[in-house]
């Protein structure tokens, strides 16, 4: 099958899903609601071969499972364990017997995710239990070999799937913007900068995304991101040294966008802002520049 759309289909609640084959064994589902709509981006999942890379957000699903009814699904495969990546798991896992993989599960209600804050359970749903088994090193599948990648920073849980065949990884919410910016107030700014080397380092050839990026020759983005971060973060810490408060060095580190930083900061209760980039800096050690070196 040539490459492009294969379908798609919508509930009553306003919920979009279309599919498309992107070539390789990949086909990417791609998630719309009215929430995700009004903040501009989608959320995406994967089938390559018979593993499915995610499962979307609890709100979508009955379009999901009506999606997956007739395919082929050997093992779920979890970027980390928020919402909207392992919303659908257990009902996937037991609609097609299968079983679900996660790197450290038994830490997968931390972070927040054991009782979501009201902006999560609205834009994605609750989760609900299942039970996943650790992640292993590497997966075959029909096409070739799938090797996992520790990637944590924005969780602890957090892999990327690099499949050898095609060089395409799958990174989850490892890289979806190209600055650093805003984070959630668990993620750790020194395991992040380290982990998008660390996928820069593996030489993939392509980068598919949780939220519908889709990126040729990922490498130099991923590299520039992290000296990003680690730039920002050392500001931060020395504008802490200096005496300025959190909020206060937030606006010096990122002198643009403060409204829209309001706004999430607010409509997230706290969980998301620049506020938080700040906080996760100086958690960090003053090593993160040499750790994150282009060189």
């Amino acid at each position: 099958m040539r490459p492009g759309n294969i379908e798609g289909r919508a509930d009553a609640a306003g919920i979009r899903l279309r599919i498309d084959d992107l070539g390789s064994g990949i086909t990417v589902f791609r998630l719309h609601s009215r929430w995700t709509r009004l903040l501009g981006f989608e959320s995406t999942f994967y089938l390559l071969g018979d593993l499915l890379i995610d499962t979307g957000f609890p709100h979508a699903g009955s379009l999901v499972l009506e999606a997956l009814e007739s395919r082929k699904i050997r093992a779920i495969l979890c970027t980390h364990q928020h919402e909207d990546h392992t919303g659908n798991a257990g009902a996937i896992a037991r609609r097609h017997h299968c079983p679900v993989y996660l790197r450290h599960p038994e830490l997968r209600w931390s972070e927040g995710t054991a009782e979501l804050a009201f902006y999560r359970r609205l834009y994605w749903g609750r989760l609900q239990e299942y039970s996943p088994l650790n992640m292993p090193e590497s997966f075959d599948w029909e096409g070739g070999k799938l090797e996992i990648i520790p990637t944590p920073g924005h969780s602890i849980s957090h892999v990327s799937m690099l499949d050898q065949v095609s060089g395409a990884v799958f990174t989850g919410d490892l890289y979806v913007a190209g600055s650093a910016s805003a984070v959630m107030v668990q993620e750790n700014l020194c395991e992040l900068a380290e982990s998008l080397v660390r996928v820069a380092d593996a030489a993939p050839r392509r980068l598919l995304s949780g939220h519908g990026l889709d990126l040729a020759n990922p490498g130099p983005h991923l590299r520039m991101k992290a000296e990003a971060i680690s730039r920002a973060a050392e500001k931060a810490r020395n504008l802490m040294a200096e005496g300025l408060s959190l909020q206060a060095a937030a606006w010096r580190v990122f002198p643009r966008g403060h409204l829209k930083d309001l706004v999430f900061r607010l409509g997230t209760e706290g969980e998301f802002s620049r506020r938080n980039f700040v906080a996760s800096a100086l958690r960090c050690a003053p090593e993160i520049s040499s750790r994150t070196s282009l060189g």
